[in-house]
């Protein structure tokens, strides 16, 4: 159970990227899109993004424990993913490549951000975790 709440706590704002960017797309991009559609296809893309970005992220620090390595797993991992993805979609013939230059500095911006807060939020639970660590040791 406790994975599974860490998926979702990783799955929303790495879905909410992708509503961020279909914001974007419809007032930027494409007036006429369908804003509903487009919200619920780039959940899902940014959801997608965000789990092969959080793997990638979960291997480097399994290897490495360097947080700088981290951070560039992280823009790396959602770099390539979101570059890939809009080639298959086509946005650079549609739009142009700088709508895709955009799309993926917006992207990165927001996943360094969600690394940074998901850092800060382990971070601050291993600190409780050696402080019950050193409260069982002084009752010894």
């Amino acid at each position: 159970m406790e994975k599974f709440k860490e998926y979702i706590y990783n799955l929303l704002p790495s879905g909410l990227i992708g509503v961020v960017i279909a914001f974007f797309e419809h007032l930027f991009l494409n007036p006429d899109s369908n804003l509903i559609e487009s919200i619920l296809i780039y959940f899902v893309f940014g959801a997608v993004i965000g789990t092969v970005s959080e793997l990638a992220v979960s291997w480097t620090i399994y290897k490495t424990s360097s947080k700088r390595l981290t951070y560039l797993t992280v823009m790396l991992a959602d770099g390539v993913s979101v570059f890939l993805l809009l080639m298959l979609l086509g946005t650079h013939q549609a739009y142009g490549w700088m709508a895709v230059f955009n799309i993926i500095l917006i992207t990165e911006v927001l996943a360094l951000s969600i690394a940074y807060f998901s850092n800060q939020k382990y971070k601050n639970f291993n600190q409780s975790l050696e402080s019950k660590k050193e409260n069982i040791k002084g009752r010894e």
